[in-house]
């Protein structure tokens, strides 16, 4: 049975939008752009799973070819009849008929994004479910995919980026960032969980950011899965985290410098704000129609409501592509990305679906006056801390950073039915051991490739 196809240039052609600069029509204003933050206050507050995974040849012991890996997505879409989505005539993916889809990162990683749900029970279920099929048939052409934070073996020149459009575009500008020179590598290499929560109004949106950025850089720790690099175990725990780190501060880290004097400082204009720092990140570019207009930086987001570029007005999918192009470690849509976690298997993906969960059912504002002894003007530092030490180093006198994530779990436990604590357990087991799985990898000398597949797989 022939597969169902779409391909998103097309349908971005046959959208509203056109090639017509001067198209008439009310200025976008920053009132318009908040609506997008808004909520259905009745709405049932629910999860989501973003999972990626690092794709191996066996056979030629090296990043599997994108030949391979759309073959098996061919076949996976076939069997379950999903659609098939295609980029300027390039395969990146497959969904179905409920917002679950299975793509391709830049440099041939296979992420899978789950539909929204409320119980991890469910979550588990729709992962095994595609996660299994996917594995069956990768094992027919030696592929694996790995559950690690980066590549472990390749270098850079081994790995081509995609032809998407938008991997192009973002590949020749995004190194030229400040700090950006690490963004080949992030686009190329790396592998993460990310983890969705949603928000009930403008303070819960407030307190949750505020809270989760503030213990990202323990939960990052916490999920260390990456020390082994161009097959060499380095002196990194989380060598995807330092990527991240150097792929642009203005793009990525613009909440170190100002999040805490500026976007949480009310928080009724909490949307207002974050939209604010938004609006000053440069600008990649905009889509018209077929056609692509690079900006390259030229401008922010905020001169471009103002001025237009070149003729052209912003609208609403212009911001909604710039956004997206923005990397913080907890990114603010209609519910909140909670992004810096290196991949793992699906057990721990799960573990942290369950603390965050957990966390989220807790009241916020409590949690943040119970760990007031991180100290917000040293999230940056903490985020630097860990890349080496991972969870290993001193806060102050009283507290390290093992005692965070304990303190974590305990809460998050506290808040969980007996059906979803048991999705804890390998946060648990690290706990007891005071080992994460960077540790482990490092204390039984996993030094390469061969090794670590045999370790994970």
């Amino acid at each position: 049975m022939q597969n169902i196809t779409i391909d998103i240039n097309k349908q971005k052609l046959e959208s509203k939008s056109n090639n017509n600069k001067h198209k008439s029509s009310k200025k976008l204003t920053v009132s318009d752009i908040e609506k997008l933050y808004f909520k259905d206050k009745n709405r049932k507050s629910l999860f989501g799973l973003e999972y990626e995974r690092i794709s191996f040849d066996k056979k030629t012991q090296s990043v599997a070819s994108y030949e391979k890996i759309s073959k098996i997505i061919e076949n996976f879409a076939s069997i379950l009849k999903w659609e098939l989505i295609y980029d300027s005539g390039v395969l990146i993916g497959a969904k179905d008929n409920f917002s679950t889809s299975i793509s391709l990162e830049p440099g041939c990683q296979i992420e899978l994004s789950l539909l929204p749900l409320y119980n991890i029970v469910d979550i588990q279920s729709e992962a095994e479910k595609i996660l299994n099929l996917l594995d069956k048939i990768a094992s027919v052409y030696d592929v694996v995919f790995l559950g690690y934070g980066i590549n472990p073996k390749d270098s850079l020149e081994k790995i081509k980026i995609i032809d998407k459009n938008r991997y192009k575009i973002m590949a020749d500008y995004l190194p030229s960032c400040k700090e950006g020179k690490l963004c080949p590598v992030m686009m190329r290499k790396t592998a993460g969980i990310q983890v969705n929560v949603d928000f009930y109004d403008s303070k819960d949106a407030y307190l949750k950011l505020k809270f989760f950025n503030l213990i990202m850089p323990f939960m990052t720790a916490l999920s260390a899965n990456s020390p082994l690099e161009n097959n060499i175990l380095t002196s990194n725990k989380t060598n995807r985290a330092y990527a991240w780190l150097h792929t642009g501060s203005e793009r990525c880290n613009f909440f170190y410098k100002k999040m805490f004097s500026s976007i949480f400082s009310n928080y009724k204009n909490v949307f207002k704000d974050y939209i604010k720092q938004v609006l000053n990140v440069p600008m990649v570019y905009i889509v018209r129609g077929s056609e692509t207009i690079l900006i390259n930086g030229e401008i922010n987001f905020s001169e471009f409501l103002k001025n237009g570029y070149k003729g052209y007005q912003a609208q609403i999918e212009d911001y909604i592509l710039h956004q997206s192009l923005c990397f913080p470690d907890v990114r603010l849509k209609h519910y909140i990305e909670i992004r810096n976690h290196d991949s793992s298997n699906l057990k721990m993906a799960l573990a942290f679906c369950a603390m965050y969960k957990g966390l989220a059912l807790a009241d916020i504002s409590e949690l943040i006056k119970k760990f007031n002894f991180l100290k917000i003007k040293n999230v940056e530092f903490y985020s630097e801390k860990i890349i080496k030490n991972g969870l290993d180093f001193k806060i102050n006198s009283k507290y390290c950073g093992w005692d965070v994530a304990a303190m974590l779990f305990d809460i998050a436990r506290d808040k969980l039915n007996s059906k979803e604590r048991i999705y804890l357990r390998p946060v648990l087991d690290m706990l007891l051991h005071r080992k994460t799985q960077a540790d482990v990898i490092l204390e039984y000398e996993i030094d390469n490739t061969d090794s670590l597949i045999e370790h994970l797989v």
